[in-house]
């Protein structure tokens, strides 16, 4: 469904007149022909359009993206699929790369970067000195970007692995103001959280302490509001964590009560995967 068709649809649904929409807005031609000949639309009188129906832009763009399938969610959804599968083609790996050469869209280099990288680092085989060029082109992207946005946070979560202990401190350090908005903004609640997750997760693999606390402090924010239960519960395992790794008897940290609460939730193999991770870091540092 076009933006013309799905603003069609919201209007009638909502019981709005196109002139009833229009008013003091635009004039009744402009939403016409938009509707039936997919004419221009300012960004301004959309999102004026839109505040009149009560539509978020995120709730929009949810529900457009649901109705049509871009290149770029065809592609992410076979990058997935081949993830998981264990093997990326050569087919979907062209592609791709023909897609950034064509468009110049960063989305399309980063796609292919993790085609590369992704499943040798999964497998322990990820070696940082074969794509410096590409480790180094894509951290000048995400240093000149000021305020970050689902893009910047996704490329840098994703591909934290990648990066080096001082540039993942710098990085995190260049977007700490836009971080700390996000941690409380309810549309970035879920990104956020697996953003401060994962630095966390990498913080306790490397060893890195100061890497771990700047992630943890943010993880900590998110979870001091009452409705982020996921947030609360991971930090929460996080800090019992850092107690036990430290503890001269690790035992005495008791996880029990945190374990049975998540298979409560029915979080059985959340619990099972938080204490394969317990093993590698306390029993087996």
């Amino acid at each position: 469904m076009e933006q013309a068709q799905l603003i069609k649809k919201l209007r009638t649904e909502r019981g709005y007149t196109q002139k009833q929409l229009c008013e003091g807005i635009s004039s009744r031609t402009t939403l016409s022909s938009f509707e039936n000949r997919g004419t221009e639309l300012s960004s301004g009188i959309l999102l004026q359009y839109l505040d009149r129906m009560n539509l978020r832009v995120e709730e929009y763009q949810l529900l457009l993206e649901n109705q049509e399938i871009s290149p770029k969610r065809r592609l992410a959804a076979q990058f997935v699929k081949e993830y998981y599968a264990g093997h990326f083609t050569t087919e979907l790996k062209s592609e791709i790369w023909q897609n950034y050469l064509t468009a110049h869209d960063f989305y399309y280099y980063i796609l292919w970067f993790e085609t590369e990288t992704i499943l040798a680092y999964k497998n322990n085989q990820f070696d940082p000195q074969k794509y410096q060029k590409e480790i180094n082109k894509i951290c000048d992207y995400l240093f000149k970007v000021e305020v970050w946005q689902h893009f910047e946070m996704t490329t840098f979560m994703n591909l934290m692995f990648a990066f080096s202990d001082d540039m993942i401190l710098a990085l995190f350090e260049s977007s700490k103001e836009t971080m700390a908005e996000n941690a409380t903004n309810p549309y970035y609640t879920s990104l956020t959280t697996s953003f401060f997750i994962n630095g966390i997760i990498l913080g306790f693999q490397r060893k890195n302490d100061q890497i771990l606390t700047q992630f943890l402090t943010g993880l900590t924010t998110v979870a001091k509001k009452p409705k982020y239960m996921y947030a609360k519960m991971m930090a929460l395992y996080f800090e019992k964590l850092l107690q036990a790794r430290d503890a001269s008897d690790p035992a005495s940290v008791d996880f029990t009560d945190f374990y049975h609460a998540l298979a409560l939730f029915g979080m059985i193999e959340k619990a099972q995967e938080l204490q394969e991770f317990y093993t590698e870091i306390v029993e087996n540092n």
